[in-house]
Protein backbone atom coordinates (compact mmCIF):
# COMPACT_ATOMS: atom_id res chain seq x y z
CA UNK A 1 0.00 0.00 0.00
CA UNK A 2 1.14 3.54 -0.92
CA UNK A 3 1.96 6.13 1.83
CA UNK A 4 2.98 9.61 2.09
CA UNK A 5 5.71 10.06 0.44
CA UNK A 6 6.76 13.55 2.33
CA UNK A 7 9.94 13.63 4.14
CA UNK A 8 10.81 16.62 6.57
CA UNK A 9 14.12 17.71 7.37
CA UNK A 10 15.59 17.05 10.79
CA UNK A 11 15.33 20.37 12.66
CA UNK A 12 17.82 21.03 15.92
CA UNK A 13 16.74 20.22 19.32
CA UNK A 14 18.07 22.39 22.31
CA UNK A 15 17.19 19.78 24.51
CA UNK A 16 20.05 18.26 26.35
CA UNK A 17 20.29 14.40 25.44
CA UNK A 18 19.18 11.67 27.83
CA UNK A 19 20.74 7.68 27.50
CA UNK A 20 17.98 5.55 28.58
CA UNK A 21 20.04 1.99 28.11
CA UNK A 22 23.27 0.90 27.03
CA UNK A 23 22.64 -2.86 28.12
CA UNK A 24 24.88 -2.91 30.64
CA UNK A 25 23.49 -4.54 33.44
CA UNK A 26 20.74 -7.68 32.71
CA UNK A 27 18.44 -6.11 35.42
CA UNK A 28 18.53 -2.23 35.03
CA UNK A 29 19.23 0.30 32.81
CA UNK A 30 21.68 3.41 32.14
CA UNK A 31 19.13 5.42 34.72
CA UNK A 32 19.00 2.61 37.19
CA UNK A 33 15.10 1.91 36.11
CA UNK A 34 14.37 -1.63 35.10
CA UNK A 35 14.68 -3.07 32.02
CA UNK A 36 13.41 -6.69 30.76
CA UNK A 37 10.19 -8.25 29.79
CA UNK A 38 7.81 -10.96 31.72
CA UNK A 39 6.81 -12.55 28.71
CA UNK A 40 7.74 -16.68 28.25
CA UNK A 41 9.11 -16.76 24.68
CA UNK A 42 11.42 -14.01 23.62
CA UNK A 43 14.84 -15.21 23.41
CA UNK A 44 17.04 -12.82 25.30
CA UNK A 45 21.22 -12.95 25.01
CA UNK A 46 23.12 -10.09 26.67
CA UNK A 47 26.60 -9.48 25.41
CA UNK A 48 29.38 -6.60 26.29
CA UNK A 49 27.04 -3.59 26.06
CA UNK A 50 24.64 -5.12 24.04
CA UNK A 51 21.62 -7.25 23.83
CA UNK A 52 19.85 -9.58 21.57
CA UNK A 53 16.54 -10.11 21.12
CA UNK A 54 14.44 -12.79 18.97
CA UNK A 55 11.16 -14.28 18.77
CA UNK A 56 8.66 -15.72 16.50
CA UNK A 57 5.48 -13.99 18.56
CA UNK A 58 4.39 -10.70 17.64
CA UNK A 59 2.56 -10.14 21.11
CA UNK A 60 5.85 -10.35 22.74
CA UNK A 61 7.76 -7.03 24.28
CA UNK A 62 10.69 -6.14 25.88
CA UNK A 63 10.78 -2.76 28.13
CA UNK A 64 12.87 -0.53 29.07
CA UNK A 65 11.66 1.91 32.42
CA UNK A 66 12.36 5.54 32.57
CA UNK A 67 11.23 6.46 36.00
CA UNK A 68 9.34 4.18 38.71
CA UNK A 69 6.00 5.64 37.77
CA UNK A 70 5.81 8.73 35.57
CA UNK A 71 8.69 10.66 34.20
CA UNK A 72 8.23 14.58 31.93
CA UNK A 73 9.69 13.90 29.26
CA UNK A 74 7.71 17.16 27.50
CA UNK A 75 11.70 18.82 27.33
CA UNK A 76 12.64 16.43 24.79
CA UNK A 77 9.66 17.42 22.76
CA UNK A 78 12.15 18.78 20.00
CA UNK A 79 14.28 15.97 20.13
CA UNK A 80 14.42 11.94 18.86
CA UNK A 81 14.38 8.98 20.30
CA UNK A 82 17.53 7.27 19.08
CA UNK A 83 18.03 2.83 18.75
CA UNK A 84 21.28 2.05 17.53
CA UNK A 85 21.11 -1.77 16.24
CA UNK A 86 22.12 -4.35 13.43
CA UNK A 87 19.90 -7.06 12.37
CA UNK A 88 16.33 -7.28 11.68
CA UNK A 89 13.92 -3.71 11.79
CA UNK A 90 10.69 -5.42 11.77
CA UNK A 91 9.27 -4.59 15.31
CA UNK A 92 7.17 -1.70 16.62
CA UNK A 93 8.71 1.29 19.01
CA UNK A 94 6.42 2.09 21.62
CA UNK A 95 6.29 5.17 24.26
CA UNK A 96 3.90 4.30 26.69
CA UNK A 97 1.99 6.51 28.47
CA UNK A 98 1.09 6.65 32.79
CA UNK A 99 -2.41 6.78 34.03
CA UNK A 100 -3.54 9.99 35.38
CA UNK A 101 -2.79 8.85 38.87
CA UNK A 102 0.83 7.69 37.98
CA UNK A 103 0.22 4.84 40.09
CA UNK A 104 1.64 1.24 39.32
CA UNK A 105 -1.83 0.05 41.42
CA UNK A 106 -4.88 1.89 39.48
CA UNK A 107 -5.99 0.93 35.92
CA UNK A 108 -5.56 0.90 33.33
CA UNK A 109 -1.54 0.75 33.76
CA UNK A 110 -0.10 1.85 31.18
CA UNK A 111 -3.40 4.17 30.57
CA UNK A 112 -2.07 4.01 26.29
CA UNK A 113 1.15 4.22 24.36
CA UNK A 114 1.85 5.07 20.79
CA UNK A 115 3.08 2.47 18.20
CA UNK A 116 5.44 3.69 15.61
CA UNK A 117 6.77 1.09 12.28
CA UNK A 118 10.54 1.32 13.20
CA UNK A 119 11.46 0.14 9.44
CA UNK A 120 9.99 3.93 8.61
CA UNK A 121 12.47 5.46 10.55
CA UNK A 122 15.46 3.29 10.27
CA UNK A 123 18.62 3.54 8.59
CA UNK A 124 20.85 0.13 8.54
CA UNK A 125 22.38 0.87 11.69
CA UNK A 126 20.35 3.39 13.58
CA UNK A 127 16.54 4.34 14.09
CA UNK A 128 15.82 8.44 14.70
CA UNK A 129 12.08 8.98 15.57
CA UNK A 130 11.04 12.27 16.76
CA UNK A 131 9.87 12.66 20.54
CA UNK A 132 6.60 14.36 19.43
CA UNK A 133 5.14 11.41 16.80
CA UNK A 134 4.58 9.66 19.49
CA UNK A 135 1.09 10.77 19.65
CA UNK A 136 0.69 10.24 23.97
CA UNK A 137 0.72 12.72 27.13
CA UNK A 138 4.53 12.71 27.41
CA UNK A 139 4.32 14.51 30.81
CA UNK A 140 3.49 10.84 32.04
CA UNK A 141 6.09 8.56 30.04
CA UNK A 142 7.03 5.12 31.96
CA UNK A 143 9.27 3.58 29.15
CA UNK A 144 10.18 2.45 25.99
CA UNK A 145 9.05 -0.88 24.36
CA UNK A 146 10.00 -2.95 21.27
CA UNK A 147 7.27 -5.10 20.53
CA UNK A 148 5.62 -6.76 17.79
CA UNK A 149 8.13 -8.39 15.82
CA UNK A 150 7.08 -9.76 12.95
CA UNK A 151 10.18 -11.30 11.48
CA UNK A 152 11.87 -14.44 13.06
CA UNK A 153 15.60 -13.04 12.35
CA UNK A 154 17.21 -11.45 15.05
CA UNK A 155 17.85 -7.92 16.30
CA UNK A 156 20.93 -6.55 18.43
CA UNK A 157 20.10 -3.55 20.41
CA UNK A 158 23.37 -1.41 21.91
CA UNK A 159 22.18 1.98 23.07
CA UNK A 160 18.42 3.43 23.79
CA UNK A 161 18.85 7.27 24.18
CA UNK A 162 17.01 10.48 23.32
CA UNK A 163 19.46 12.97 21.05
CA UNK A 164 18.86 16.44 20.06
CA UNK A 165 20.09 16.08 16.26
CA UNK A 166 20.08 13.45 13.78
CA UNK A 167 22.22 13.14 11.06
CA UNK A 168 22.04 15.86 8.14
CA UNK A 169 21.45 13.25 5.43
CA UNK A 170 19.04 11.40 7.54
CA UNK A 171 15.01 12.77 6.50
CA UNK A 172 12.21 12.25 9.14
CA UNK A 173 9.00 10.45 7.72
CA UNK A 174 6.13 11.80 8.46
CA UNK A 175 3.95 10.39 11.08
CA UNK A 176 1.38 7.99 10.18
CA UNK A 177 -2.03 8.26 11.77
CA UNK A 178 -2.49 5.12 14.37
CA UNK A 179 -5.68 5.73 15.98
CA UNK A 180 -7.13 6.00 19.31
CA UNK A 181 -5.79 3.50 21.60
CA UNK A 182 -7.69 2.89 24.34
CA UNK A 183 -7.90 0.70 27.70
CA UNK A 184 -10.21 2.57 29.87
CA UNK A 185 -13.50 5.27 29.41
CA UNK A 186 -13.50 8.56 29.21
CA UNK A 187 -16.45 9.40 30.23
CA UNK A 188 -16.56 10.02 33.95
CA UNK A 189 -18.25 6.86 36.32
CA UNK A 190 -18.88 5.24 33.21
CA UNK A 191 -18.23 1.38 32.57
CA UNK A 192 -18.86 -0.74 29.42
CA UNK A 193 -18.89 -4.34 28.63
CA UNK A 194 -17.18 -5.24 25.80
CA UNK A 195 -17.93 -8.51 24.53
CA UNK A 196 -15.75 -10.78 22.12
CA UNK A 197 -17.62 -13.44 19.90
CA UNK A 198 -18.15 -17.09 21.79
CA UNK A 199 -20.51 -19.73 21.58
CA UNK A 200 -23.35 -18.66 19.18
CA UNK A 201 -25.41 -21.26 21.68
CA UNK A 202 -25.11 -19.12 24.63
CA UNK A 203 -25.72 -15.93 22.23
CA UNK A 204 -29.33 -15.75 23.26
CA UNK A 205 -28.52 -15.94 27.11
CA UNK A 206 -26.19 -13.65 27.42
CA UNK A 207 -28.35 -10.87 25.54
CA UNK A 208 -31.37 -11.89 27.54
CA UNK A 209 -29.05 -11.06 30.76
CA UNK A 210 -27.97 -8.36 29.93
CA UNK A 211 -31.54 -7.28 28.67
CA UNK A 212 -32.43 -7.86 32.07
CA UNK A 213 -29.82 -5.80 33.85
CA UNK A 214 -31.60 -2.76 31.43
CA UNK A 215 -28.11 -1.66 30.09
CA UNK A 216 -26.18 -1.70 26.20
CA UNK A 217 -23.21 -3.37 25.71
CA UNK A 218 -20.47 -3.78 22.91
CA UNK A 219 -20.07 -6.78 20.72
CA UNK A 220 -16.80 -7.23 19.39
CA UNK A 221 -17.58 -9.78 16.40
CA UNK A 222 -15.31 -11.75 13.67
CA UNK A 223 -16.65 -11.49 10.23
CA UNK A 224 -15.73 -14.95 8.78
CA UNK A 225 -18.61 -16.74 11.30
CA UNK A 226 -20.65 -13.85 10.91
CA UNK A 227 -21.14 -14.47 6.97
CA UNK A 228 -21.31 -18.59 8.11
CA UNK A 229 -25.15 -19.54 8.31
CA UNK A 230 -24.63 -21.95 10.42
CA UNK A 231 -23.88 -19.82 13.35
CA UNK A 232 -26.69 -18.20 12.93
CA UNK A 233 -24.81 -14.88 14.19
CA UNK A 234 -26.06 -12.71 11.99
CA UNK A 235 -29.59 -12.97 13.07
CA UNK A 236 -28.34 -12.78 16.70
CA UNK A 237 -26.10 -9.59 16.38
CA UNK A 238 -29.11 -8.23 14.16
CA UNK A 239 -31.55 -8.41 17.01
CA UNK A 240 -28.42 -6.98 19.94
CA UNK A 241 -28.12 -3.86 17.18
CA UNK A 242 -31.99 -3.47 16.73
CA UNK A 243 -32.04 -3.68 20.69
CA UNK A 244 -29.48 -0.60 20.83
CA UNK A 245 -26.13 -2.92 21.06
CA UNK A 246 -23.04 -1.33 19.61
CA UNK A 247 -21.46 -4.10 17.14
CA UNK A 248 -17.70 -3.09 16.66
CA UNK A 249 -15.59 -5.24 14.83
CA UNK A 250 -12.83 -8.21 15.37
CA UNK A 251 -11.31 -9.06 12.27
CA UNK A 252 -12.55 -11.69 9.40
CA UNK A 253 -10.40 -14.77 10.87
CA UNK A 254 -9.27 -13.50 14.19
CA UNK A 255 -5.09 -13.85 13.94
CA UNK A 256 -2.34 -11.92 15.69
CA UNK A 257 -2.83 -9.24 12.92
CA UNK A 258 0.81 -7.63 13.84
CA UNK A 259 2.61 -11.02 13.05
CA UNK A 260 1.14 -11.10 9.87
CA UNK A 261 4.07 -11.18 6.87
CA UNK A 262 2.95 -8.14 5.43
CA UNK A 263 0.33 -4.87 5.06
CA UNK A 264 -1.24 -6.74 2.38
CA UNK A 265 -2.14 -9.45 5.01
CA UNK A 266 -3.37 -6.99 7.43
CA UNK A 267 -5.41 -5.20 4.85
CA UNK A 268 -6.97 -8.79 3.79
CA UNK A 269 -8.34 -8.87 7.32
CA UNK A 270 -9.48 -5.51 7.38
CA UNK A 271 -11.48 -5.10 4.34
CA UNK A 272 -12.99 -8.42 4.32
CA UNK A 273 -14.18 -7.79 7.92
CA UNK A 274 -15.50 -4.59 6.37
CA UNK A 275 -17.57 -6.33 3.82
CA UNK A 276 -18.94 -8.92 6.08
CA UNK A 277 -20.21 -5.98 9.06
CA UNK A 278 -21.22 -3.51 5.52
CA UNK A 279 -22.90 -6.83 4.42
CA UNK A 280 -24.85 -7.92 7.53
CA UNK A 281 -25.78 -4.58 8.63
CA UNK A 282 -25.37 -2.23 6.28
CA UNK A 283 -23.38 1.00 6.06
CA UNK A 284 -23.36 2.89 9.50
CA UNK A 285 -20.33 3.81 12.30
CA UNK A 286 -19.69 -0.10 13.40
CA UNK A 287 -16.36 0.09 11.45
CA UNK A 288 -15.24 2.86 13.94
CA UNK A 289 -14.62 0.41 16.45
CA UNK A 290 -12.14 -1.97 16.51
CA UNK A 291 -10.64 -4.98 18.88
CA UNK A 292 -7.33 -6.64 18.12
CA UNK A 293 -7.49 -10.20 18.16
CA UNK A 294 -5.84 -11.92 21.13
CA UNK A 295 -5.01 -7.83 22.43
CA UNK A 296 -2.02 -8.47 19.81
CA UNK A 297 -0.99 -4.83 18.65
CA UNK A 298 1.88 -2.91 16.81
CA UNK A 299 2.77 -0.02 14.21
CA UNK A 300 1.63 -1.68 10.99
CA UNK A 301 -2.23 -3.32 12.22
CA UNK A 302 -2.93 0.51 13.83
CA UNK A 303 -1.91 2.24 10.73
CA UNK A 304 -3.36 0.06 8.16
CA UNK A 305 -6.63 0.62 9.88
CA UNK A 306 -5.92 4.19 10.34
CA UNK A 307 -5.77 4.58 6.64
CA UNK A 308 -9.15 2.68 5.86
CA UNK A 309 -11.16 4.06 8.89
CA UNK A 310 -10.45 7.29 9.50
CA UNK A 311 -10.01 8.18 13.38
CA UNK A 312 -10.74 4.70 14.69
CA UNK A 313 -10.72 3.18 18.38
CA UNK A 314 -8.33 0.44 19.13
CA UNK A 315 -10.22 -0.78 21.68
CA UNK A 316 -8.20 -2.84 24.84
CA UNK A 317 -9.24 -3.57 28.14
CA UNK A 318 -8.70 -2.79 31.94
CA UNK A 319 -11.17 -5.67 33.45
CA UNK A 320 -9.64 -9.01 32.17
CA UNK A 321 -12.55 -11.62 33.39
CA UNK A 322 -9.63 -14.40 32.84
CA UNK A 323 -12.32 -16.83 31.59
CA UNK A 324 -9.29 -17.61 28.88
CA UNK A 325 -7.55 -18.76 32.49
CA UNK A 326 -10.41 -19.88 34.62
CA UNK A 327 -13.39 -21.26 32.93
CA UNK A 328 -12.54 -24.55 32.28
CA UNK A 329 -11.03 -25.33 35.39
CA UNK A 330 -11.95 -26.77 38.56
CA UNK A 331 -11.87 -23.08 40.16
CA UNK A 332 -13.96 -21.20 37.30
CA UNK A 333 -14.77 -18.89 40.01
CA UNK A 334 -11.85 -17.14 39.83
CA UNK A 335 -13.13 -15.27 36.75
CA UNK A 336 -15.08 -13.28 39.75
CA UNK A 337 -12.65 -13.13 41.69
CA UNK A 338 -10.37 -11.66 38.37
CA UNK A 339 -13.37 -9.60 37.76
CA UNK A 340 -13.36 -7.91 41.36
CA UNK A 341 -10.05 -7.53 41.17
CA UNK A 342 -9.91 -5.02 38.28
CA UNK A 343 -12.75 -3.42 38.80
CA UNK A 344 -11.32 -2.87 42.33
CA UNK A 345 -8.63 -0.95 41.02
CA UNK A 346 -10.67 1.43 38.35
CA UNK A 347 -11.25 -0.77 35.03
CA UNK A 348 -13.91 0.12 33.27
CA UNK A 349 -13.87 -1.58 29.93
CA UNK A 350 -14.26 -5.16 30.00
CA UNK A 351 -12.92 -8.32 28.20
CA UNK A 352 -15.16 -11.49 27.98
CA UNK A 353 -15.82 -14.33 25.55
CA UNK A 354 -19.53 -16.08 25.86
CA UNK A 355 -17.60 -19.22 24.74
CA UNK A 356 -18.02 -20.92 28.16
CA UNK A 357 -21.24 -22.07 30.84
CA UNK A 358 -19.49 -21.16 33.52
CA UNK A 359 -18.53 -17.35 32.13
CA UNK A 360 -22.37 -16.71 30.86
CA UNK A 361 -23.81 -18.06 34.14
CA UNK A 362 -21.69 -15.14 36.15
CA UNK A 363 -22.42 -12.84 33.90
CA UNK A 364 -25.17 -11.68 36.56
CA UNK A 365 -22.77 -11.35 39.03
CA UNK A 366 -20.48 -9.44 37.15
CA UNK A 367 -22.93 -7.21 35.96
CA UNK A 368 -23.85 -7.23 39.96
CA UNK A 369 -20.16 -6.04 40.91
CA UNK A 370 -19.75 -2.88 38.25
CA UNK A 371 -23.28 -1.76 38.72
CA UNK A 372 -21.94 -1.61 42.89
CA UNK A 373 -19.01 0.58 41.91
CA UNK A 374 -21.36 3.53 41.14
CA UNK A 375 -20.75 3.86 37.83
CA UNK A 376 -22.95 3.99 34.85
CA UNK A 377 -22.71 0.95 32.64
CA UNK A 378 -23.02 1.67 28.94
CA UNK A 379 -21.69 0.99 25.14
CA UNK A 380 -17.95 1.79 24.43
CA UNK A 381 -18.96 4.02 21.94
CA UNK A 382 -20.75 6.19 24.78
CA UNK A 383 -17.88 6.11 27.24
CA UNK A 384 -15.71 7.24 25.25
CA UNK A 385 -18.06 10.38 24.56
CA UNK A 386 -17.93 9.47 20.54
CA UNK A 387 -20.64 12.58 19.75
CA UNK A 388 -21.85 9.67 17.26
CA UNK A 389 -22.77 7.57 19.73
CA UNK A 390 -26.47 7.22 20.70
CA UNK A 391 -27.43 9.66 23.68
CA UNK A 392 -27.25 7.74 27.23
Amino acid sequence: PSEPTGTVPAPASTATSLVIDAFGNKNTNALGQWHGTEDEGLTITYGSNKMTLKTADADLGWFTQVADTCRDMTAFDGSYLHIAYTGSNKFTVSLQQHNEKCNNDVQPYPATWDSLEATRYATATDIYIPMNHFNIDRSKVIGVALKGFYSTAATVFSKIEVVSTVPSAFKVPVKLPSGNFVFACKRPNSFAFAIDDGDPAFAQQVMRVIDDAGFKATFFTVGAPLLDPSTNLSNVYREMESKGHQIALHSYTHPPLEGLVDEAAIDWEYTNDLKAVTQVFGQGQKARYFRPPFGTEGARMRQRYAALVPDPYIVQWSVDIEDWLWAETSTPEKQIDAFKRDVAAGGSITVMHYLYNSTVSYLPQFIAIAKASGKQLMRVDQCMMDPNAPPL
